[in-house]
């Protein structure tokens, strides 16, 4: 039965001439019907037969048991014995090579095989200081080159050179994908010796796929494991970057004056929103041409690593902002404190940096964390505005303290607070309030006394930004035009980007599509670029902030989520047009070089 598929229906004897190649005779023209092989198996067939046949085509004919048959036919009893001969030259010449050879990669059956496979799905995991040097992504032959190392008589060859596995990212809705949720949601937080390898919360959807596929490789193949850049300035800082964003808060309420119980939009949770196999909103903003997706709550018990690595996939730098919950929302907020921000940023800033922000087992920020905003419109939440200057430098310097404490050096991430707008003692909108800070950091100890060198760290890592509803043409007089003589000096060069930007009072189109020719021009070498407010229309909170997003929620449910405990629907999106009735969708997309239609792609 094993040689069936070789000779299903082969053409017969007569039809191999003797003197040519096995490939010339099968290419040959056939001179009758009865000379075409008649599948794909019968022609290997042929090939494996005329090679035996050329090479020992003066050797006899052995009888075999199918030739003794009675009323055999002469052709198939020849080309039987030959296929048997064939096979049988090629499994002793295998034997013969790896019994002269100094490696053998095991196979199922083997001691050596039983052996590694103990190694890995047990051993390995509860024993790790005996292997050092492999890891959860370790090969197959890695493990056994170690096993044959420690112990010669249950191995005793080292493995074969290993042979590409290939890697797969697995559905959502698979089994190998259920099994991975699972051990990250919730099996390590209850067991988490049975992942020593792993870190609740902060190790990866594909981390835990590599686990299994150690354990058990029939219930997940090897996953495609993100490859994570490196460097040691921040990006924002290091070089002109243009930022092309939107901002994310996709709420998904449809009522005035429903209440959301949870802000945090990056988390696992609401995946549903952004994910491929969900609504795949960060699959539009691609297509749109963004490059850039600034968010507002951030929840530090939640993970965030699965929408980092979803946002680096694509190509999006994630700007990050710190929730207002340790500012003005928590029973010990620091607005119960004179503003005093150091404790309730510290604790749930070292929690982001366990929950997903860093990589490379918390020595570094993950490569698409670009930047944090310590505290969106600082200046029209603390009151008295005079206090803004400590409410901000105790934040600063309780995430500088944060990253120390875990070490933290690589990928270091931009800084900034996000103003709004606003004008105060007759400066210029956002600029006045960024000076006013930039005088706090050189002279802070007359506000704050930190543990940090507040300033070397503004220097270096330091970027401003500000919201805006104002259109292109009064932005660039009543701020842009006087940013430089400020902040882009021979003393310092601090770089500037919008947080939030959109206009409602204007045609969109040519709006956008002249702030974006701004980015790094000549006039304005310091603009970074900005975020387009905003991704979805928040129904939830009415009237004026109604008129922002560029997508509405039609009537499609495609599916509910479970989010902090309240259930909702996730709804398609539909474009929503400015007042000169063009898609805003459409106008941000030509103006980012986007690919037209992202919606209906």
């Amino acid at each position: 039965p094993k040689l069936a598929p070789f000779v299903a229906e082969p053409p017969p004897l007569h039809c191999y001439p003797k003197g040519l190649s096995p490939l010339r005779i099968l290419t040959m023209p056939c001179q009758s019907r009865a000379c075409a092989p008649k599948t794909v198996a019968a022609a290997l067939a042929a090939m494996l037969m005329v090679s035996a046949h050329v090479a020992q085509d003066t050797a006899p004919l052995e009888v075999d048991d199918e030739c003794a048959a009675a009323g055999a036919p002469e052709g198939a009893c020849g080309l039987s014995a030959l296929q048997l001969r064939g096979l049988k030259q090629r499994a002793e010449a295998a034997a013969a090579a790896e019994a002269s050879s100094d490696c053998k990669t095991a196979v199922e059956g083997d001691e050596c095989h039983s052996a590694v496979r103990y190694v890995m799905s047990k051993d390995y995991f509860e024993n790790m200081h005996k292997y050092p040097g492999l890891k959860v992504s370790s090969t197959f032959e890695d493990f056994q080159e170690v096993v044959h190392r420690i112990n010669a008589t249950f191995c005793p060859k080292a493995p074969c050179a290993a042979k590409p596995e290939r890697c797969e990212r697995v559905a959502h809705d698979s089994p190998c994908w259920a099994a991975a949720a699972w051990a990250k949601d919730d099996a390590i937080w209850g067991t988490p010796e049975w992942y020593p390898e792993l870190q609740a919360g902060a190790s990866s959807i594909q981390d835990f796929q590599a686990h299994i596929h150690v354990v058990d490789p029939t219930l997940c193949p090897k996953p495609c494991m993100p490859v994570y850049k490196h460097y040691s300035t921040p990006t924002y800082r290091s070089h002109p970057h243009a930022m092309k964003g939107i901002s994310y808060g996709p709420a998904p309420l449809k009522v005035r004056g429903a209440a959301l119980l949870g802000d945090d939009f990056m988390a696992d949770i609401p995946s549903m929103l952004w994910a491929d196999w969900g609504r795949g909103d960060l699959a539009i903003m691609k297509e749109m041409g963004a490059n850039t997706v600034r968010l507002y709550g951030n929840n530090p018990n939640e993970s965030h690593r699965m929408f980092l690595d979803e946002a680096m996939e694509k190509g999006l730098d994630v700007v990050v902002g710190q929730s207002d919950w340790p500012f003005i929302q928590a029973p010990d907020s620091c607005m119960r404190s004179n503003w005093h921000c150091y404790n309730q940023v510290y604790e749930s800033y070292k929690m982001n940096l366990a929950r997903g922000f860093l990589i490379d087992g918390n020595r570094s920020y993950h490569p698409a964390l670009k930047a944090v905003i310590l505290l969106n419109e600082p200046d029209l939440k603390v009151h008295p505005r005079q206090l803004t200057c400590k409410a901000l430098a105790s934040a600063f310097d309780a995430v500088l303290q944060a990253e120390k404490d875990l070490g933290v050096t690589g990928n270091p991430v931009a800084l900034t607070a996000t103003f709004s707008f606003g004008v105060f003692d007759g400066k210029a909108p956002g600029i006045g309030q960024m000076v006013e800070f930039y005088e706090c950091i050189k002279n802070v100890h007359t506000a704050y006394a930190p543990r940090n060198d507040l300033l070397k760290a503004y220097r270096e890592r330091w970027v401003n930004s500000f919201n805006t509803a104002n259109d292109v043409t009064s932005l660039k007089s009543m701020a842009l035009d006087k940013y430089g003589e400020h902040f882009w000096t021979s003393e310092v060069k601090i770089p500037l980007f919008i947080g939030e930007y959109h206009s409602v009072y204007v045609d969109n189109r040519p709006d956008l599509k002249e702030i974006v020719a701004s980015i790094h021009s000549e006039t304005y070498p310091f603009f970074m670029g900005m975020n387009f407010f905003e991704f979805s229309v928040r129904y939830d909170k009415g009237g004026t902030e109604e008129a922002f997003g560029m997508f509405g929620y039609g009537n499609c449910n495609l599916g509910q989520m479970n989010y902090s405990g309240q259930v909702t629907s996730v709804w398609d999106l539909k474009k929503v047009k400015d007042r000169a009735g063009d898609a805003l969708s459409d106008a941000l997309s030509a103006a980012y070089g986007g690919g037209g239609d992202a919606l209906a792609k």
